[in-house]
């Protein structure tokens, strides 16, 4: 950002507290502090097991949790439904808060529900190529995984006495 958002005058460059900031002399602080929001579902069906989708693309091949970014005015829990039947052809509800995950590098936030899968069936689209559904007992292939956060979250399920 060169120009304040509050008056419109050039932004100066100072530090705070060890940090770069832009301010400007109206009050306004620029801490360069934004992340990209996404909210994923772990999705269970019936038999306690969740589902996976398999990317297309530039990561075909690998797996991950459905969820993508939160359009604005959408809450997390919108999103997290939509994204789950955009990349999935599923619905589901009964979403629970699960757990937060951060990578700074790519300035990503994961917000991550549980919820129950109330119906539907694999829909084709531009992300996915298909489905798979996993447990304790069943895992899928680790080295197949898309990213590190999907590495962190399948493994806190992993450990998870009630999966």
């Amino acid at each position: 950002m060169i120009y304040c958002p509050v008056c419109g005058k050039l932004l100066e460059v100072a530090e705070i507290e060890n940090h770069k900031i832009k301010r400007c002399s109206c009050g306004y602080i620029d801490w360069d502090n934004w992340v990209n929001l996404s909210a994923v579902s772990v999705c269970y069906n019936d038999r306690n097991e969740f589902m996976m989708v398999h990317m297309k693309g530039k990561s075909k091949g690998k797996l991950t949790f459905p969820g993508g970014f939160r359009n604005l005015g959408e809450s997390l829990e919108e999103a997290a439904k939509r994204e789950c039947f955009e990349e999935s052809g599923h619905s589901i509800d009964h979403l629970k808060l699960y757990k937060i995950y951060t990578k700074d590098d790519l300035r990503l936030v994961w917000v991550v529900y549980k919820a129950k899968i109330v119906g539907g069936s694999f829909i084709e689209n531009n992300e996915t190529e298909m489905i798979s559904f996993h447990s304790v007992k069943n895992p899928p292939d680790f080295s197949k995984l898309r990213g590190s956060l999907t590495e962190a979250l399948l493994n806190d399920l992993m450990n998870e006495d009630n999966v």
